[in-house]
């Protein structure tokens, strides 16, 4: 009567399947066809693994975004996926497109970020979990949603989301939220009110990935928090020793408890902010199944991919310390060739070490480029990457990047164009296409950068009435404590007095910087000051407190304390600065182990500590 069309079996409603059954694959495959189609578009293109890089991130990796927020894709469609993405990123420019080309590294390690070793792309299914634990943590702290109320009432109408059981014959949706409720477990604790319903043994309340405290004492299995809290009294190191592991005990003592008595709260431990998020969430699933890489190597990725150099040199590095390049012995290894000799020397087995340092010809270049390398036989490529990268600024470890990229080239030029290239050339090729690349950026010289930054980096202009507070913060992590360092001025920039303390405990940084703002604001107080500038180098705390935000999490209660301490106080501002802008307050935060008092009047100051303070008391 009403001439309603009725929708057919496999009809789409609002871009996704209206029915879904129990082949699930079959269900999603349109994604795929809709992922193969773009991909095909691009393989015609002469596109760059830069280039590709953006590609993947930007475009392919969000196709299937908006499904992942509702189902959970069954194991085998997100290796689908991740196999067609792998096959675009590792075919080469002269692979037909029926040819992948070879798979020099499996798709897990190259979700790790760049800073561990990987690409940062995405494990499909991890991020498939973290977009679902949202839709998680809306039904444990929205109850007012009618999706909530809906929910609820089919499947834990005595409980919540956390103590939800699955159910009999649930839907698809509920099956799929359900299973990402280890992932809202991996980051949701317990933040400390009164703490008188939190248990110490069982409840996640620690903020650390390892929820659960590991006691060495036992019986506590019935005590809860607020028993090692009495009349809100930080509890000694010394005694926390006794019961619990260090670590745990130096957590403890960086909880912050506050004043007033509230009821304990859940939060969200990644986040400044206390609230759920899907990166936070998908980075937890990745820190907590992947080992941690060593120091120094991370040091090397990290400074690698922010190198001012081309984009395909950095991806011939990375290739290269992956044991990812097409060296011979790779290749033979692939069981593409029989023959692993350096084409260069003719002599050794073709390695990536061997290729661009140990070879004879890759050394030479080294010596004329006048780089002192530290080992010519190192364990790995890697190995010496990172220990030279340790010891030298961006600008040598770039021309080091860039001699890797030309020794390569003229492998290549040998290998397939039979042209013989002389130590002289590679070097000067190296340095040419460097300074061409900078040209073409906009950047002469790394000393032009350097001078440009310190011109901006000068600290804003003194007050004309009242005194200006620089603070900062510093963590000790081998003692377990975090202090704070103060420098107190008058408008002229002369010396008043020198602020400093240290607590025991373990927080995160921006909670450091926190407690020394509110330590400043409090002195300010105390005082009776009305006229002040405070100035922290710490963007993040800044934009917190000048914010009207209320954030749920341990550091937004110290947030909160700052802005009432704030809002007490007349003419008082709070501003942002540059680290060399506050170089005198970070000397006395990394100091503030050794300073026995909190206050220095400038009579009582250290004399190694002076000359320093004085040096810096210019604005």
């Amino acid at each position: 009567m009403m001439q309603v069309q009725e929708a057919g079996a496999d009809s789409m409603y609002l871009g996704l399947p209206s029915t879904v059954g129990r082949n699930k694959n079959a269900v999603l495959g349109f994604l795929k066809e809709k992922m193969k189609k773009r991909i095909s578009s691009w393989e015609g293109k002469f596109l760059s693994r830069a280039g590709k890089e953006v590609l993947i991130k930007s475009v392919v990796q969000s196709l299937p975004s908006y499904a992942m927020n509702v189902f959970l894709f069954p194991i085998g469609t997100c290796n689908e996926l991740e196999r067609m993405m792998a096959s675009f990123w590792w075919k080469s420019k002269r692979a037909n497109n029926n040819g992948s080309g070879i798979v020099w590294m499996n798709w897990d390690k190259m979700t790790r970020s760049k800073t561990a070793g990987g690409m940062g792309f995405r494990n499909l299914r991890d991020f498939n979990l973290a977009m679902l634990g949202k839709q998680g943590w809306r039904l444990l702290f929205r109850h007012d949603s009618l999706v909530s109320k809906v929910f609820k009432a089919r499947y834990y109408p005595q409980g919540d989301y956390l103590s939800a059981e699955l159910g009999s014959n649930p839907s698809f949706i509920w099956s799929s939220i359900f299973a990402a409720k280890d992932t809202v477990k991996l980051g949701l604790r317990k933040g400390i009110g009164s703490g008188l319903i939190v248990q110490i043994t069982t409840d996640p309340w620690l903020p650390s990935l390892d929820n659960n405290s590991n006691s060495q004492c036992p019986g506590l299995e019935n005590f809860t928090v607020n028993s090692l809290f009495q009349t809100h009294s930080r509890p000694r190191m010394s005694m926390l020793l006794m019961i619990f592991y260090s670590d745990d005990a130096a957590l403890i003592l960086g909880i912050q408890i506050k004043q007033a008595v509230e009821d304990d709260f859940w939060y969200w431990f990644a986040e400044r902010n206390g609230l759920y998020s899907v990166r936070s969430a998908y980075q937890l699933i990745q820190d907590h199944k992947q080992p941690p890489i060593p120091t120094e190597d991370h040091r090397f990725w990290n400074k690698l991919w922010s190198l001012k150099v081309p984009p395909k040199t950095k991806d011939l590095v990375w290739r290269a310390a992956s044991n990812c390049l097409a060296t011979k012995v790779n290749l033979c290894i692939k069981k593409v060739l029989t023959d692993n000799k350096c084409p260069l020397c003719g002599v050794f087995a073709e390695t990536e070490l061997h290729l661009l340092v140990s070879c004879q010809f890759a050394w030479a270049c080294w010596e004329f480029s006048g780089f002192n390398a530290a080992d010519r036989n190192p364990v790995s490529l890697l190995s010496w990457l990172s220990f030279n990268a340790a010891r030298m600024d961006d600008e040598k470890l770039s021309r080091v990047v860039m001699l890797c990229w030309a020794i390569w080239s003229a492998r290549n030029d040998f290998l397939w164009k039979n042209r013989v290239r002389s130590v002289k050339s590679v070097v000067d090729f190296a340095q040419s296409s460097l300074h061409q690349f900078l040209k073409a950026q906009g950047v002469v010289t790394y000393l032009h950068c350097r001078l440009q930054t310190s011109v901006m980096a000068r600290g804003p202009t003194k007050p004309t009435v009242g005194i200006k507070l620089n603070v900062d913060a510093a963590l000790f992590e081998q003692d377990l404590k975090h202090g704070f360092g103060c420098v107190i001025r008058n408008t002229e920039g002369e010396l008043i007095s020198v602020l400093a303390g240290a607590k025991q405990g373990k927080v995160a940084p921006e909670i450091a910087e926190a407690l020394g703002i509110r330590e400043a604001l409090s002195w300010l107080k105390n005082h009776n000051y009305s006229h002040a500038v405070v100035e922290s180098d710490s963007l993040v705390c800044v934009d917190a407190i000048r914010s009207n935000v209320k954030l749920n999490s341990g550091f937004g209660y110290i947030v909160e304390e700052c802005k009432l301490i704030l809002r007490s106080l007349l003419n008082v501002t709070l501003c942002f600065v540059k680290r060399s802008a506050n170089r005198a307050a970070h000397f006395i935060a990394r100091h503030s182990l050794s300073l026995a008092e909190r206050m220095f009047p400038i009579n009582s100051v250290p004399l190694e500590l002076l000359s320093i303070l004085l040096g810096n008391s210019s604005y």
